[in-house]
């Protein structure tokens, strides 16, 4: 009897062993979730989900992979799982690995209240799910229930905590727990390396990872993730060689993951070629490879390869997603393309790219950046409160700052603080620079004395705010006592501030010290030798000015070449200084010439201080009329439909002889120019700058009212340029009559003023027929005006009558006559 009992229980056992190695057999194949609850299905049926652990962890784990959550706590709350933290720990992985941490925390509460003891299986989970949501808190609990239970020196455990701190950006601690491991695998250093990289400390990152190898372990493909994010972190393009090499002989280059992070960080470190020989050979491309190709031409200012790669990818059938968006509206805004950038702006619309609020504030910015305030205040306005965050003002108050608009931005700043929104260190750079541009001292340094009232502290980039916005002021020593009191050591930026003011104001004393500063901080950066030149050249210093120049060649430096862009209709035109290359250049030539002559009859006069060459005076003339600029606005007014604005872009400064010319322009042609340069934005209309010409050297702004202004422009015009305006004359004559100081007696007498070669250019260029009235007939008009201009002048000191005198020049200019046929 005892030995068929036996025998029935072998049986029995074997029975049951057999159908556990079936259901087992079907749940590795099962691949739906339909399948999974009709084998779950039998296994309620047949019993045998409660008596076997292993096939209940089975279907939890598959309602995981299948992401059903729910379905797998359902059977974990219906088997009978008693002490065993076995099940306990299946559900507890199902979550953490499922991306539900909150439920890991609390199911792991719930097993501490049953007297459920974990281990080191269970640990490493909760500190995964720790980790996830950066619960630092939760995770220095989780520490000391794993030290209280023993198992804070297994190494999984270890492991764990490691990469809980390190995710949780509490690097010291996980270093700690680190330092106190008795044995350390690839997984806890890749861990540490990982976070300083992610915490932006590249140099730490790169040490410990020597120590790495130092214990002869060798990186793999996810260690070398990380080590090439930290060299593209330091810019070290040997390095960026060194390690590009260990993937190549250890074949981790086929990995997509490695090629990407290898492409990102010849990127960052400048090496575009390398780069983008990398991405070309790679067989297999996603969304990242693409996006670190992009992002990699856009960094280094090469917006246009980025357009066209853009294209290439779209071409190739890869998706865009909202981080290619984002990289490709930055390239729109690094070009300063309106066009392009409302192109990409509909594209994004159409394509469905999720617009969350950093692709929002991203066109924002490109919209200020192309020269649309007016559409950045719209999409600003358009969001609903809740859907701005700190960057949404930082880019609005920025944009307000470039566009020269002080007390915009500084409404805005107090906008934002009135709707509760805690300003962060961008801010204070965004609004310390606007009232730099706008020449708002009192209020900029109110600005900076309140950034500890907000807890930020002042930052080098707010110091080099400060000491621009002095420096521009005419503070210069005060910005020098501002820079000698930093509580840390002044960087480029910030000497780069004060010598660019010393350039403005000709300081050489306080000019050289900047320079002397700045060749030891930036010894290879041109622009900080070409700024002392200037002062140098400026002061008439030539022997100094051959000593830097001299210097800058002999280090194989080379100064960046003057350049503007301007769109017109689907194509960008480009132009250097004196370009001979462009196709345009001799219709362009031209017309700048032409416009020489017309500027100068209104008043303007070259301002040859700004050539900073030792050459004749007629020669100095002679440059500034081919300035880059002037070549693209002169392009502009040939071919730009005279109802639209003239954009151009300027990679360096304008000149003060190209803003005072502009001004001249926008009055006589009654066109728009808006210029962007290195600095900010030039709106130039009616014969005014936006900036109030606050850049010019003087570094002033312009007391006046704006309709005083015009008034000033009318009365050098009355002066320069007098219309004969009775009805008789005209019927007589039939053909426009211009009066011009300094004119010859006839069109052949070219002893005094334009000879009559310039008279027939400009003629032709009028499209019209000019008589040129001889000195006795133009004086006894001039003397009739005469009284009636010192009539104006005196009642310009009445604010009263000021509408009265700006509807008197209607009697005596013909101003659409000043506009081209």
């Amino acid at each position: 009897m005892h030995h068929r009992g036996l025998y029935l229980c072998r049986n029995s056992i074997a029975t049951f062993l057999e159908l556990e190695s079936h259901f087992d057999r079907l749940l590795h194949s099962c691949s739906s979730l339909t399948n999974l609850k009709q084998i779950h299905s039998s296994l309620i049926t047949c019993g045998f989900v409660r008596q076997s652990p292993h096939l209940g962890a089975q279907i939890i784990i598959k309602y995981s992979n299948f992401r059903d959550p729910e379905g797998a706590r359902s059977l974990f709350d219906d088997i009978h799982h008693g002490p065993n933290s076995f099940l306990w720990n299946t559900m507890l992985r199902a979550y953490a690995n499922g991306g539900h941490c909150s439920q890991a925390l609390e199911l792991y509460s719930l097993m501490r209240k049953t007297a459920i003891e974990p281990n080191n299986y269970t640990f490493p989970f909760v500190l995964k799910a720790c980790a996830s949501e950066s619960l630092s808190i939760h995770g220095k609990l989780v520490h000391c229930d794993v030290i209280r239970t023993g198992f804070n020196s297994d190494l999984y455990v270890e492991a764990a905590l490691v990469d809980m701190y390190a995710k949780c950006g509490l690097i010291d601690d996980g270093q700690k727990v680190f330092d106190r491991m008795s044995k350390r695998d690839l997984v806890c250093w890749t861990a540490m390396i990982t976070a300083y990289e992610q915490a932006e400390r590249p140099q730490d990152s790169l040490s410990l990872f020597n120590k790495m190898q130092q214990e002869d372990l060798s990186m793999d493909s996810i260690t070398a993730v990380s080590v090439a994010s930290a060299v593209g972190q330091l810019g070290d393009s040997k390095k960026a060689q060194s390690v590009h090499a260990y993937v190549i002989r250890n074949i981790f280059l086929w990995d997509i993951c490695v090629g990407n992070s290898i492409i990102a960080m010849y990127g960052k470190c400048g090496d575009v070629e390398k780069a983008r020989l990398i991405f070309d050979r790679m067989t297999e491309k996603d969304g990242i490879t693409w996006n670190s190709m992009l992002s990699g031409y856009t960094q280094n200012g090469l917006a246009s390869e980025a357009l066209l790669l853009f294209h290439q990818m779209q071409a190739s059938g890869s998706k865009p997603n909202p981080v290619t968006a984002l990289i490709m509206v930055s390239a729109c805004a690094y070009l300063g393309s309106w066009q392009l950038g409302r192109k990409l702006h509909n594209f994004i619309i159409d394509s469905e790219i999720e617009l969350d609020t950093t692709l929002w504030n991203a066109i924002m910015d490109m919209y200020a950046k192309c020269g649309d305030l007016d559409t950045a205040v719209e999409m600003f306005n358009r969001s609903h409160s809740s859907e701005r965050d700190v960057s949404s003002w930082n880019v609005l108050i920025s944009g307000y700052g470039m566009h020269g608009h002080g007390n915009e931005a500084l409404e805005l700043f107090s906008q934002m603080q009135e709707e509760g929104v805690q300003p962060n260190h961008i801010t204070f750079t965004s609004i310390l620079s606007a009232c730099s541009h706008a020449g708002l001292i009192n209020e900029g340094r109110k600005c900076f004395a309140d950034m500890t009232k907000f807890c930020v502290i002042p930052e080098a980039k707010h110091y080099a705010c400060m000491v621009d916005m002095l420096g521009r002021a005419g503070l210069l020593y005060e910005a020098y006592d501002l820079i000698k009191n930093m509580p840390t050591k002044p960087n480029d930026g910030v000497w780069g501030a004060l010598l660019l003011a010393c350039r403005i104001h000709g300081h050489g004393e306080l000019g050289e010290i900047a320079a002397n500063n700045l060749f030891q901080l930036e010894p290879e950066h041109t622009g900080y030798y070409i700024l002392m030149s200037n002062i140098y050249a400026a002061s008439s210093k030539w022997h100094e000015v051959g000593k830097l120049r001299q210097n800058i060649k002999s280090r194989g430096l080379r100064k960046p070449a003057a350049f503007s862009v301007i769109e017109f209709g689907k194509e960008v035109h480009g132009f250097h200084t004196a370009d001979q290359l462009n196709p345009y250049s001799r219709e362009v030539y031209k017309r700048v010439e032409s416009l020489a002559v017309e500027m100068k009859m209104v008043g303007y006069v070259p301002d040859r201080s700004c050539v900073l060459h030792d050459v004749e005076e007629e020669d100095k003339e002679h440059i500034l009329n081919y300035h880059s600029e002037k070549l693209a606005v002169a392009f502009g007014l040939m071919k730009i439909d005279p109802r639209t604005a003239i954009h151009v872009t300027k990679n360096l400064r304008v000149c003060n002889d190209c803003h005072s010319a502009f001004k001249f322009i926008s009055y006589i042609y009654r066109r728009k120019i808006i210029l962007r340069d290195a600095n900010r934005f030039h709106h130039f209309q009616g014969g005014l700058c936006s900036c109030k010409d606050y850049c010019l050297a003087d570094g002033t702004i312009q007391e006046y009212p704006e309709s005083r202004l015009q008034v000033e422009f009318t009365l050098l015009l009355l002066q320069m340029r007098v219309r004969w305006w009775t009805r008789e004359f005209h019927k007589e004559l039939k053909e426009d009559v211009r009066f011009f100081p300094g004119a010859p007696r006839s069109t052949k007498d070219s002893t005094t003023g334009p000879n009559a070669t310039t008279w027939k250019n400009l003629a032709m260029n009028r499209g019209r027929k000019i008589s040129v009235l001889s000195r006795p007939a133009c004086s006894t008009l001039y003397a009739n005006l005469k009284e009636g201009i010192g009539n104006l002048r005196r009642f310009m000191e009445e604010p009263r009558t000021l509408w009265k005198i700006l509807e008197i020049p209607r009697l005596f200019l013909d101003l659409p006559a000043t506009r081209l046929a």
